[in-house]
């Protein structure tokens, strides 16, 4: 039997990139992570990972392995954050540490020196000061003798209940990619072929309608009623998100009317926001999730997450290189 290619991770959050990875058929073997709360998730899901919490920063070695994988934060690239910088000459988009832990990815890529790397970010990474920091996250590859592509790929297209759009940035050794070229695995799910994607109903109709204590039940203020938060459950949800405050609405009851530009009001007397596992649930990530802390925290790491679909779908290529 073949061996099985081996992968380390890196801003690994609660593990949902890679447990899509193990799905595909890859064995994880050591994770890192800053956030305490995103550590004991991801031990939910991988007991047996060798997890070594802490600022990357602090950490000198990295194992190696055949893959490398990093969903670095997306400070400052998000296109939802109000941006107080407008071009890369902005004082401001400097101040932004976040914005620079890709070199510490790329200080693990040339320790690690592995067969390929994924990388995932919010797909504003690649406008954010003018592409300066995505070009030079590319060209910082490339000089690592790497081969790179990217895409911006949509959730709903792998088959996930919820429409969320990443980039995901795949690096192929030179030595390989000489014989190998990658392609990012068609989608799994059309629907003008007719194979629907998964909707609402179908990942969370079975749960209660009421979760005493699952979900964030604070005023929906009114940054909150400025644009539609409802979605059917015929259809599949909005974007899950990490901050509990701004949780898209249960699908259950009415939906939401239209009044004016950026004001939406609530209908009927069933309107609450999704639980923190049923947001778990249209990520695509299992039951036996298991973060630790407030409500707010379980908010937070399962809306940071990458749903698993990606990652089994963005491997399965190499994995079936492999074989």
């Amino acid at each position: 039997m073949m061996k099985k290619l081996q992968a380390i991770s890196l801003f690994s959050g609660c593990g949902g990139f890679d447990y899509g990875a193990q799905q595909a058929g890859v064995e994880i073997i050591w994770a890192n992570d800053v956030d305490r709360i995103a550590e004991s998730a991801y031990r939910s899901l991988f007991p047996d990972v060798n997890f070594k919490p802490g600022d990357i920063r602090d950490i000198e070695n990295f194992p190696s392995a055949d893959v490398l994988i990093g969903c670095y934060p997306c400070t400052g690239f998000s296109l939802g954050a109000r941006r107080r910088w407008k071009s890369r000459s902005d004082r401001n988009l400097m101040d932004i540490e976040g914005n620079f832990l890709y070199r510490e990815f790329l200080r693990a890529l040339k320790k690690s020196q592995p067969k390929y790397f994924f990388v995932e970010n919010v797909w504003g990474m690649m406008t954010a000061g003018d592409g300066w920091f995505f070009s030079n996250q590319l060209q910082g590859f490339k000089k690592h003798g790497y081969d790179v592509k990217y895409a911006v790929l949509n959730a709903t297209d792998y088959g996930v209940a919820q429409t969320r759009q990443r980039i995901f940035i795949v690096g192929v050794h030179k030595d390989i990619s000489k014989v190998f070229k990658y392609k990012f695995l068609s989608p799994t799910h059309n629907t003008k072929e007719g194979n629907r994607g998964q909707v609402l109903r179908d990942i969370i109709g079975d749960l209660p309608l009421w979760p005493e204590g699952e979900f964030f039940d604070k005023v929906f203020h009114g940054h909150y009623l400025t644009r539609n938060r409802k979605r059917p459950w015929s259809k599949p949800s909005y974007t899950i998100v990490a901050n509990a405050a701004h949780v898209p609405l249960h699908p259950e009851g009415e939906p939401m009317v239209f009044i004016s530009k950026d004001k939406w009001a609530l209908q009927g007397d069933f309107n609450r926001r999704l639980s923190w596992k049923e947001a778990a649930r249209i990520q695509g990530l299992p039951d036996h999730i298991a973060p630790d802390g407030t409500l707010r925290a379980k908010y937070r790491v399962i809306g940071n997450a990458v749903p698993p679909a990606f990652g089994e779908a963005l491997l399965t290529p190499i994995v079936q290189y492999e074989a």
